[in-house]
């Protein structure tokens, strides 16, 4: 589960901002989250039925409110599974409706960063572990992948796994760095990938897990991968980065490119002339400069991806609003 406070409080809000009502369905896994929200907009004084709190298996309910004749739009984060059905769902046009349905969709992202030769291997290395690893890697911005320059790849690797191993996992109410992750069966389906991640290239750091009292995974790398292998291609949307050697910027770019998701990514490189074509050739709809390839600011870094990542709303923008208006023009002539 993705940021359940920021997220959903920003989809909810921007349609009603814009002028509309709204139907919020949360998560199957936070809706008390959503329900608190609810009452922080009815103590602000929002009008009772601008935003109605409709919590409930999406297995159930999902279908019904995307289908309704009377939905004009949705707005949608979470799996590329879901995004895509919603996306084919809201293109039938139903009895009584006399209009096309528009989706916002962030289905998550295959995000990489970049590292060029001659950098800085402990910016570098402090980039990857920070990205991949904040909020136990739920994040559709994580790094997932790191494509290094095979002159600094060892040093690299070398200073992320000693990063990593001083990272704290365990109750963050007591400030410690990494938590558990949502749900048994976001558990089972990393512990999955960790074991073909051992099957595809090598476990450098991490790869246990402990779910006797919550969902723990420790924070994974593994090396000696290849572009095309699942652990590079798949969305895990968990605490683990795969590791992939480069010969030149070329290959990186390249690399980068090889992959269905085009959301977020980062270059770190003190040639110009590469950044200059990773802001050209680099397909994401988030790139980054010598830092990490996560947390963007709203009102500062608009967010959305490109390719299957979804529509590029670029949600945190005064632009995301005019999704949810219609735009007429009027002309008077006397």
């Amino acid at each position: 589960m993705e940021l359940p406070v920021a997220i959903m409080a920003g989809t909810t809000l921007a349609p009603v901002v814009a002028g509309n009502t709204v139907l919020l369905k949360p998560a199957e896994d936070t809706p008390y989250i959503a329900y608190k929200l609810m009452e922080i907009l009815e103590e602000a004084g929002l009008p009772k039925g601008v935003v109605n709190f409709v919590p409930g298996d999406p297995k159930e309910i999902g279908d019904y409110l995307v289908d309704h004749k009377d939905t004009h739009f949705v707005t949608f984060t979470g799996s590329r599974a879901t995004g895509t059905r919603i996306y084919e769902r809201s293109a039938v046009v139903q009895e009584g409706q006399n209009f096309l349905k528009r989706v916002i969709a962030e289905m998550g992202g295959k995000d990489a960063i970049v590292v060029d030769e001659n950098i800085d291997t402990d910016m570098a290395a402090e980039a990857i572990v920070t990205s991949a690893f904040g909020f136990s890697g739920q994040k559709c911005s994580a790094c997932s992948r790191a494509i290094v320059h095979k002159d600094v790849y060892d040093e690299v690797l070398e200073k992320s796994i000693k990063l990593t191993k001083e990272l704290t996992l365990g109750n963050t109410v007591d400030n410690t760095y990494m938590g558990p992750v949502i749900n048994k069966k976001q558990f089972d389906k990393i512990k999955k990938y960790i074991k073909i991640g051992k099957e595809e290239g090598k476990l450098e750091q991490g790869g246990g897990t402990d779910d006797s009292k919550g969902y723990f995974v420790e924070p994974t790398i593994i090396s000696g991968l290849k572009s095309k292998d699942r652990i590079m291609q798949e969305e895990i949307f968990g605490p683990v980065v795969g590791f992939v050697k480069v010969n030149d910027f070329d290959e990186a770019i390249e690399v980068a490119n090889d992959t269905d998701y085009g959301l977020t990514g980062a270059v770190i490189t003190n040639n110009r002339e590469h950044w200059i074509k990773a802001v050209n050739e680099f397909d994401v709809g988030n790139l980054y400069l010598n830092r990490g390839c996560t947390s963007a600011v709203v009102g500062y870094h608009p967010f959305g991806g490109f390719k299957m990542s979804g529509t590029d709303a670029k949600t945190g923008s005064p632009d995301y609003l005019l999704h949810f208006l219609e735009q007429k023009v009027v002309s008077e002539m006397f």
